[in-house]
């Protein structure tokens, strides 16, 4: 398997393993792989797949967030009641 065929399969698995996160969860895990790029602990050789598998909780983060942004426009300001705008 190639390089770039390779990073592919792992950025797939980081997705299905962020799936399965809560926010919370992920935001924690964007957290401890944030620090240890502050730490300058990751070696240049990893710092890619580092930044690419942040990018990924990140995308989950972002993508929880519009889910909930969606459901709270669509309750009605005054009832708090789902309306059948959306």
């Amino acid at each position: 398997m190639s390089q770039p065929q390779s990073l592919q399969a792992q950025i797939e698995t980081w997705r299905q393993d962020a799936a399965e996160l809560s926010y919370e969860e992920a935001l924690q895990a964007l957290d401890l792989l944030l620090a240890e790029l502050q730490n300058e602990a990751v070696p240049l050789a990893q710092l890619q797949q580092r930044v690419l598998h942040g990018e990924v909780y990140l995308d989950h983060c972002e993508s929880l967030l519009k889910s909930v942004e969606h459901s709270v426009d669509i309750l009605d300001p005054d009832s708090f009641e789902p309306t059948n705008d959306a």
